[in-house]
């Protein structure tokens, strides 16, 4: 495989998680307000789990010259990226715990609100989308750099920062004050705690993301990074992508089922 091959199948690879995020959406929206969905988003996560582990076969019977030794199984993954796995790993845990919580809670709930009476479905479906567009704004800046477009990855970087403060924008400037004014408050109830405890950690994670975003800007500006020295920007990356996975189970679960 030469150098052209295998940045094509790098850069089709990364488009991935996206495409497999938006299963998990037509999944979750399917089961929301139409069934048929479910088989579409089954579908969509199959195809983008599918082409991920073809593409991660074929590195790895590509044609190369292997040292006849034993190796450690994680030598290729640098100490930086497996600290990030390992701190996914426990999110996973945090938001998984509380998700299943609010749903045993809600299915064990005699009365719950109307999801499209309470919240407001645009405003939802509008951060959606901006979080889904930073995600591709995320990986963009990660193809750039790979290609040494420097002036690619600064403008990727500041439109997903742009996007992130966006939601935030949108969360706590609109959404909440508007819910709080009509008696929705973490104090009236079970369903508003549960909205605000949840939307609320992962806001503080968006937040966090943006400090994350706004240190690879700083390095960009200073000539951090280079074609073979980007680990930060693919390390930020995934914990953008994480951060954005789990809106999408958050957006069904509270606005539209």
């Amino acid at each position: 495989m030469n150098d052209e091959e295998a940045d094509a199948q790098e850069s089709k690879s990364t488009f991935m998680p996206l495409i497999i995020a938006v299963g998990v959406a037509v999944l979750l929206l399917g089961i929301a307000i139409y069934v048929p969905f479910v088989i579409v988003g089954l579908i969509i996560i199959a195809a983008g789990l599918f082409k991920l582990f073809k593409d991660g076969a074929a590195e790895k019977y590509a044609d190369r010259k292997e040292v006849a030794e034993e190796k450690f199984p994680l030598e290729s993954v640098s100490k930086e990226k497996l600290g990030v796995w390992v701190f996914l790993s426990s999110e996973i845990l945090i938001f998984g715990s509380l998700i299943i919580a609010y749903v045993y809670v809600r299915v064990s709930s005699g009365a719950w609100p109307v999801a499209s009476q309470t919240h407001n479905v645009l405003l939802g479906m509008t951060n959606t989308i901006i979080l889904l567009t930073s995600s591709l704004t995320m990986i963009l800046a990660l193809y750039s750099i790979r290609k040494s477009n420097v002036a690619g990855l600064k403008i990727c970087l500041l439109s997903t920062f742009a996007l992130g403060f966006a939601f935030l924008g949108i969360k706590l400037g609109i959404e909440w004050p508007a819910l709080i004014r009509s008696g929705f408050t973490i104090s009236s109830g079970l369903p508003a705690s549960s909205y605000y405890v949840l939307t609320g950690l992962h806001a503080a994670h968006v937040a966090v993301g943006l400090v994350m975003v706004g240190y690879l800007m700083f390095r960009t500006y200073s000539g951090g990074f280079t074609s073979t020295k980007h680990g930060a920007v693919e390390n930020v990356g995934l914990y953008w992508h994480f951060v954005d996975i789990v809106w999408m189970f958050l957006f069904p679960l509270f606005y539209l089922i």
